[in-house]
């Protein structure tokens, strides 16, 4: 029989940094419509905070109108709403109500519990959990300025949360969901079971696992003291948890986990104080080196950045050079074409001049009208001369700027090879980068052989402690064999009490160096555990080289990058050199031909003059017969 699926709100609220964004994210991937708008992602959460953004500036507009901290970091009880923000929250629900299964994700929520819950009769709640220890640590890894000048407030704000959690659950456990975030964690298809069960929802199965261990601390080390101090300072966090931990909801074949109570010990150890003393001083010391080497690699960056903005200018340069002489060919190539134009002008003229000398041949009739066309081609060919002395000139200036053209190519070509010099002075100091790279991975090659050394020394020592204790127990085995036999001789040598002082003195002495045996043994477990804990720090230390190393090696690689791109700039400008020097090529070649062409006009002109000069001949010749006619007549 299947179970009857109804539309549901699904409101999703806890402490600040106790898992409800890992819960909002899975119960999206589940169905969940949780807003259009939510706030982006940071470095201490790259993934997102899956809070939608109306919900969110709505309690930051609240807290701030009544003097509060718009972060929610606040003890107070009771917080008052103003008639204006109960509209806008109607107006807000009215907005993301939009699906069949919606809700929101905020932990300001938790403050307003009863407000939404009183707008919201229907709504399903999820109040999500987490241990004070590690919610305090999250807190202090954010380095917030409030925890830093009160470290305390961290652990009041996660009882009042937790308060309100628990006292909203006393009076409305029908309408809610009770569980820690690791419970969800581990039983995420069991977890969308039970809400679907709960509330007659019908959530999908998450389709793939979102969880991130290494974006979620939720693992403090068995030998750690935080909640011992939570104990020792805070005991009502931890009844708190435990009421919590009894009340939540669990898959029922999942066994309790008690765990955390065995870390917890009576009393702080006067050692933790130390040992964190210690740490602090031994982080400071490693944050010193670490800006030392920041500042060192800043250094070589910007002398890299240098270079590049070195590169880069020149560059540009040859790029307004590549236009100059882009524009210069563009000049050369419009006094080709208006040269082109006068000789197809001239090639027209000579073609009438040749048609007209036909007529002329033919039809002799006409000789007045020849006279005064042969007059008008006169004018028309001086007007020709002239322009072809102009060509001839402006010929002559072409040649000239094309001899300027292939000198500052010349410079271009220089300045060139000058950027290709900087650049291969780019790659030397790229390969000197590397050398130094090489060097911190000798200095790990160092560390890691100390440890080794190290090690060994420990082992030793081990060694010598078992030497230590076995000679410590053949000692009392003999003592207590001395004592049997002085009972024996004490009757017996009565008179020798001298011997006897004596043999006391001697027990004395051996009781004094058995002390001094075990104040060696307490002193040499002490070194233990120094030696264990600067293990540790080593291994983290090496673990954190590691990184700097590939954070070194994706800023190399960076500016590989940028020099493969400076690279292909300059084969781009070469190639536009290249270019240029083929369209030069072309002009030279349309120039030479242009000569050919008004070589063979010359020509032309010549030949139509000596045709001229005949036909003036045979006007003179015709003028002279026609003088004799009349004398004839």
């Amino acid at each position: 029989m299947m179970q009857k699926t109804e539309k549901s709100t699904l409101i999703i609220t806890s402490m600040h940094h106790s898992g409800s964004s890992l819960t909002a994210s899975i119960l999206q991937g589940s169905g969940l419509h949780i807003g259009r708008k939510l706030t982006e992602g940071t470095e201490a959460n790259p993934q997102g905070y899956f809070e939608n953004l109306d919900f969110y500036e709505f309690h930051k507009q609240v807290l701030e109108s009544q003097g509060i901290d718009a972060d929610g970091w606040t003890l107070q009880e009771k917080i008052d709403i103003e008639e204006n923000f109960v509209e806008i929250a109607k107006e807000i629900i009215a907005k993301n109500s939009i699906s069949g299964n919606w809700g929101w994700k905020e932990t300001r929520t938790t403050l307003f519990l009863d407000f939404w819950a009183n707008l919201l009769p229907n709504a399903k709640f999820l109040l999500v959990y987490r241990s004070p220890w590690e919610v305090v640590n999250s807190l202090y890894s954010r380095q917030d300025k409030i925890f830093q000048s009160q470290p305390e407030l961290a652990v009041k704000l996660w009882l009042h949360y937790n308060q309100k959690i628990i006292n909203f659950y006393n009076h409305a456990a029908n309408y809610c969901l009770l569980t820690n975030i690791q419970t969800i964690i581990n039983n995420q298809q069991v977890f969308i079971e039970a809400i679907n069960q709960k509330f007659k929802t019908n959530f999908n199965y998450p389709t793939a696992n979102i969880y991130e261990p290494s974006l979620f601390n939720n693992q403090l080390s068995a030998d750690d003291h935080r909640s011992t101090l939570i104990d020792y300072y805070f005991p009502e966090a931890i009844e708190m948890y435990q009421e919590l931990e009894a009340r939540a909801w669990k898959p029922a074949d999942e066994i309790p986990d008690f765990s955390w109570q065995e870390n917890i010990k009576s009393s702080p150890y006067r050692i933790w104080a130390f040992q964190d003393w210690m740490n602090l001083c031994s982080v400071e010391s490693q944050n010193k080196k670490l800006l030392a080497e920041v500042e060192k690699y800043k250094n070589q960056y910007q002398q890299s950045q240098l270079e590049l903005t070195q590169t880069k200018s020149q560059l540009t340069q040859t790029r307004d050079e590549l236009e100059k002489y882009a524009s210069q060919l563009d000049t050369t190539e419009t006094t080709l074409l208006e040269s082109q134009k006068q000789l197809h002008h001239t090639e027209t003229v000579l073609e009438e001049t040749q048609s007209q000398l036909k007529k002329v041949e033919h039809i002799q009739t006409r000789f007045d009208q020849i006279e005064k066309e042969l007059i008008q081609t006169k004018s028309e060919l001086h007007q020709t001369q002239g322009e072809l002395v102009q060509n001839q000139s402006q010929l002559h200036q072409t040649q000239e700027e094309l001899e300027q053209f292939t000198y500052r190519l010349q410079q271009t070509e220089s300045v060139w090879q000058k950027s290709q010099s900087q650049v291969e002075k780019t790659e030397v100091l790229l390969e000197k980068s590397e050398s130094q790279n090489k060097q911190t991975q000798a200095e790990l090659g160092k560390v890691k052989h100390n440890l080794y050394e190290t090690q060994a020394k420990l082992k030793v020592c081990q060694n010598q402690l078992h030497q230590t204790q076995e000679d410590w127990e053949d000692s009392q085995v003999k003592l207590m064999a001395n004592e049997k036999s002085l009972q024996q001789y004490q009757e017996q040598l009565n008179n020798v009490e001298t011997e006897l002082e004596n043999s006391h003195s001697q027990l004395k002495q051996t009781q004094a160096e058995l002390g001094l045996t075990k104040h060696n043994l307490c002193e040499t477990r002490d070194e233990l555990v120094v030696y264990k804990h600067q293990l540790h720090q080593t291994q983290e230390e090496w673990e954190y080289y590691q990184s700097q190393l590939t954070e070194s090696n994706s800023q190399l690689q960076k500016h590989e990058q940028k020099l493969e791109k400076s690279e292909s700039e300059l084969q781009k400008t070469s190639q536009e050199l290249q270019e240029t020097q083929s369209q030069l090529n072309q002009t030279q070649a349309e120039l030479t031909e242009s000569n050919s062409q008004l070589k063979q006009n010359e020509t032309i002109l010549q030949q139509s003059e000596t045709q001229l000069k005949e036909i003036q001949k045979n006007q003179q010749e015709w003028e002279k017969s026609k003088s004799q006619l009349h004398k004839i007549k």
